[in-house]
């Protein structure tokens, strides 16, 4: 058994900060990418559903990032393996997700991306978390989290809510780090959170883990510019 399988996109990504370009593996290259850093240890599957690319343009100024893309240029149908956690990937840009009724082992955790509302609620009762930024929350919190199995991710630059079924919620808070480039941080977000809930059990503990990760790579990465700099 798998301790985490990736289904969904995988992209090639071309970015921009400022004038400087660079490429890079996406979607799930992010993820698999986290995953692998945190716990080298980890038995990861990946089995792309679709296949695309994207133009990404980041402004560390305003910690913000933005992007156009063609998300599924090839399609398949996966084949699914038992794992502890399966990670569905931008499950708003997917045009199958009929194979994820047909996972029956583990979690299931899906989360979104900018781009197409997401319109297909019926598949969320299949799915134990989401995690879904602010800029692509599309309907009332508290009542996404009752179509899920176990609740609602809801993150942003300061932190991340959880919204579980019974409408309870637990805000995690952290301090805004400036001038830093955020790409990647929600795909960080995610798989910080699935190492640490596997070992734990623990929403509440995983996302603290997930957000002081994020903190301490965005602060190495805002030395690093800085002593460039001087």
């Amino acid at each position: 058994m798998y301790d985490v399988a990736l289904y969904g996109h995988i992209t090639l990504d071309r970015i921009f900060d400022g004038f400087k370009k660079d490429l890079s593996i996406g979607s799930m290259g992010n993820v698999w990418k986290q995953l692998n850093k945190i716990n080298p240890l980890l038995k990861i599957y990946l089995e792309p559903t679709e296949i695309g690319e994207a133009l990404i343009f980041v402004n560390k100024k305003k910690n913000e990032r933005s992007s156009i893309a063609n998300l599924s240029l090839h399609t398949k149908k996966p084949d699914l393996k038992k794992s502890k956690c399966s990670h569905i990937m931008y499950l708003n840009e997917l045009n199958n997700v009929g194979f994820i009724k047909d996972i029956n082992h583990g979690i299931i955790t899906a989360d979104l991306c900018r781009g197409k509302q997401f319109q297909n609620l019926k598949i969320l009762k299949d799915i134990d978390f989401l995690f879904v930024s602010d800029e692509d929350l599309f309907m009332n919190p508290n009542e996404l989290s009752k179509m899920l199995k176990k609740g609602l991710i809801f993150h942003h630059t300061t932190g991340s809510v959880y919204y579980n079924k019974k409408g309870e919620t637990k805000e995690i808070s952290v301090k805004l780090i400036e001038n830093v480039n955020v790409l990647g941080c929600g795909d960080m977000l995610v798989a910080g959170f699935l190492e640490s809930y596997l070992k734990n059990n623990s929403v509440v503990e995983s996302l603290n883990y997930s957000h002081n990760l994020i903190t301490k790579t965005l602060r190495e990465q805002k030395k690093e510019n800085e002593n460039g700099k001087s």
